[in-house]
């Protein structure tokens, strides 16, 4: 059910309001490659630093210390020049979707007691962007 709401809001945000569009983006060859690098960085590094490290399991204070944190990484990536940044960090729909991301990733976290659900929804929705969306 988190999922889902989480999809149906990404969706909206992502695809009606332009901010995306429906398209394959990427060759099989670079996909794999994508998949591969993309579970690893962002998905497990960033659910272990920002669920697992800063949320913890208990505290809402320390939840939402790390969604604000999740957020602000986004663009600060941007503002730092790293290699991963990209443009559309700085946008509030994006920021938006990121936010939806983190806070559906806790809770899957805290539900669940395990990391796994939470770095595998992050995985999927990084490949679906990255493999399925282009800029609208």
């Amino acid at each position: 059910m988190i999922t889902a709401l989480f999809l149906v809001v990404a969706g909206y945000v992502g695809l009606w309001s332009d901010l995306f569009k429906v398209a394959w983006a990427v060759e099989w060859p670079s996909f794999a490659i994508v998949a591969g690098v993309t579970f690893v960085v962002p998905s497990l590094a960033e659910e272990l630093v920002f669920r697992a490290g800063l949320a913890g399991r208990t505290s809402s204070i320390r939840a939402a210390a790390a969604l604000v944190a999740f957020i602000l990484w986004h663009p600060a990536q941007v503002w730092l020049g790293l290699p991963m940044a990209q443009d559309i960090f700085l946008d509030w729909r994006f920021l938006m979707i990121t936010g939806a991301l983190g806070a559906t990733c806790t809770l899957l976290y805290r539900l669940t007691g395990s990391i796994w659900p939470a770095v595998i929804l992050h995985w999927l929705v990084v490949l679906a962007w990255k493999g399925l969306t282009a800029p609208a």
